[in-house]
């Protein structure tokens, strides 16, 4: 049977600081818009309270989780056992984005993240930390997940970061991270998609009018030929 409670016991917590890699799952408020989950490795996440915790939020193809976050602050974050036993765990909650240069992020990147990530060709990988209030956590049995053994955390995305310039990394945010795949903007470290946000919001408008506007024409062009018939 599931249960739920208000808030992370020391249990939970424990049982969490175990685990190595949990689920983030986001969502824009269109209805028809895309749903985002993504796995998450390293040792990202911190949890401060029974009902808060950070995430290291990473650089990379994508802004889906910052830009839907940004837009309503919707997040649920699902762990489960892969060894051990069985159990599902799901938090659910609101998150706020802080991106380095910020106040918040500078503070709670200093007093949780600095000693594993201060090195510049690590903190390049850093995108923004994620600070999540939960107000619900459920627990379920996870009598379906199968057992798998860890090896090891990959370590491409951030040795691929290494010795990256500003510009360049810059560069890289401008062209993966501005928008979301439903045009939702990120504004990831300052940068505003300003036209490129309008542009992507105008082409959707246009898609959804142009058959409109297309059978619109075509019904003006009918009616206008029948009237001069009838008056010839």
């Amino acid at each position: 049977m599931g249960a739920f409670r208000e808030a992370l016991t020391d249990a939970d917590c424990e049982w969490i600081g175990k685990q190595k890699v949990y689920f983030v799952s986001t969502a824009p408020l269109d209805g028809g818009g895309h749903v985002n989950l993504s796995p998450k490795g390293y040792d990202g996440m911190h949890i401060l309270s029974g009902t808060r915790l950070l995430l290291l939020d990473g650089r990379g193809s994508g802004c889906e989780t910052i830009a839907h976050l940004r837009e309503n602050r919707r997040i649920t974050i699902m762990l489960c056992a892969f060894e051990g036993s069985p159990r599902i765990m799901r938090l659910f909650g609101t998150g706020s984005v802080y991106e380095p240069g910020s106040p918040e992020f500078d503070s709670l990147f200093e007093q949780h993240y600095s000693a594993e990530w201060k090195d510049p060709d690590r903190f390049n990988f850093v995108r923004s930390i994620i600070d999540v209030r939960l107000h619900l956590v459920g627990q379920s049995c996870g009598f379906g997940v199968p057992f798998m053994d860890f090896k090891a955390d990959r370590s491409t995305l951030v040795d691929h970061m290494k010795g990256k310039s500003a510009d360049s990394l810059m560069s890289s945010r401008r062209r993966n991270n501005t928008l979301s795949l439903d045009g939702i903007p990120s504004f990831l470290n300052g940068t505003d998609p300003g036209s490129a946000t309008h542009k992507s919001s105008l082409s959707k408008l246009a898609d959804r009018l142009l058959p409109w506007i297309g059978g619109a024409a075509l019904g003006a062009a009918v009616a206008l030929a029948a009237a001069k018939a009838a008056l010839k």
